[in-house]
């Protein structure tokens, strides 16, 4: 009897749910045509759909500030063939910014899943793709082109892939990840902006193969000091788990294009700058010809107080009081050339560089707690003998 009672009971419990399920919805295509909105697109579609953009170029009648506005999941697809077909999207009236993907509301959830590729965003006055609050999401295959604030820009945001990215022209950062985690920045060209590729107070970022030259400085890795974001917004720290590794960074001797703060202060000719971080992989990079500087390991208010952002030291460690670079390993580099430039500057030209807050009282170098260098050599091509700063560099056990 009692077998006989929950085979009819599960019987029933089956029937309810079938008959209750849910029908299953599916993601729905768009194309946009020259002429036509990828903002009306974007409108009408739901979450999850993807929205095809065939090639030709875009101006948006939106009020701004964005030309594109997403505020849901969807795969945004430009159908171009970079670098002769393209989808350009240009500014309208009273467009600051190219896409900007964020939650509608500022109560709303972050947006979970978004793909934006193949566009070509150009010309604009502030940010050309600009993620906030966004969490698992991929911008891949893009051209960012003159847009003079940042060109890539994804803050406040975890779990992304950048890559296959062209980005130049910036008057900041041509690439910067900021209050992010988890993110992959993989194999982007970066060139022509005081900084290449910027990171500030984020979580677990890896950057692999990206080709980085003709900036001011081409990777910088900056304390959370230089943040953009107000400190109420920054995610709780600590920050670092930094993993740079098989990039090429070379030539970044560009004239510093910006005008005050931290990125006008920065000076012309550093291939890797990690000014008061902690906690980065520096491996296996190739660094070459960066006139000034190729490595520099550098305490943040020796900056800030040698750039006159600051008045004094005491002011800064007030302040900042985490202002050394910590626990930063720097591995296997390959260097060549980036001490040529003779013109005097605070520091002398280096290929690797470890510089701390006694350097402007006493000229002693070296800084922070369990910095290590091991394994940097010249590449073969080099014309020049390695130059460090201290000599030796400590050592990694």
């Amino acid at each position: 009897m009692k077998s006989v009672r929950v085979s009819i009971c599960t019987a029933l419990v089956l029937g309810l749910a079938v008959v209750s399920a849910p029908r299953a919805v599916t993601a729905k295509s768009y194309t946009v045509n020259p002429g036509q909105s990828i903002q009306a697109a974007i409108d009408a579609a739901a979450p999850g759909d993807t929205i095809n953009v065939m090639p030709g170029d875009y101006t948006e009648a939106t009020p701004g500030p964005a030309a594109i506005t997403i505020n849901k999941p969807l795969k945004l697809i430009a159908k171009s063939a970079l670098p002769n077909v393209k989808v350009r999207i240009l500014p309208g009236v009273g467009q600051i910014h190219g896409i900007l993907a964020e939650p509608a509301n500022s109560s709303d959830p972050d947006i979970d899943g978004l793909v934006i590729k193949g566009f070509t965003v150009e010309g604009f006055q502030n940010m050309g793709i600009w993620l906030r609050h966004v969490k698992n999401y991929k911008i891949e295959g893009n051209e960012s082109i003159n847009n003079q604030e940042n060109g890539i820009f994804p803050t406040l945001s975890a779990n992304g892939l950048v890559k296959n990215n062209i980005a130049y022209g910036s008057l900041d950062s041509a690439l910067w990840v900021e209050g992010s985690e988890n993110v992959r920045v993989i194999n982007n060209e970066l060139h022509d902006s005081p900084t290449g590729l910027e990171i500030t107070i984020s979580k677990k970022i890896t950057v692999v193969q990206n080709d980085v030259h003709d900036n001011t400085v081409g990777i910088g890795l900056y304390h959370p000091g230089a943040a953009g974001l107000p400190q109420s917004e920054w995610p709780a720290g600590p920050y670092g788990d930094w993993h740079v590794v098989n990039n090429d960074v070379h030539d970044n001797n560009f004239p510093n294009p910006a005008e005050g703060g931290e990125t006008g202060a920065l000076p012309p000719g550093i291939g890797v700058l990690l000014l008061g971080v902690d906690s980065v992989n520096l491996q296996n990079n190739r660094v070459e010809g960066n006139n000034y500087v190729g490595i520099g390991m550098v305490d943040w208010c020796l900056a800030v107080v040698a750039a006159g952002l600051v008045d004094n030291v005491p002011d800064c460690v007030y302040y900042f009081p985490d202002h050394t670079p910590d626990y930063n390993q720097v591995t296997g580099n390959k260097l060549a050339d980036n001490h040529t430039d003779t013109s005097p500057e605070l520091l002398p030209a280096a290929d690797i560089l470890d510089v701390g807050l006694d350097y402007l009282s006493s000229g002693i170098f070296g800084t922070g707690t369990g910095n290590c260098f091991s394994g940097n050599n010249l590449l073969k091509t080099s014309s020049t003998p390695l130059v460090t700063f201290p000599d030796p560099l400590p050592a990694c056990n």
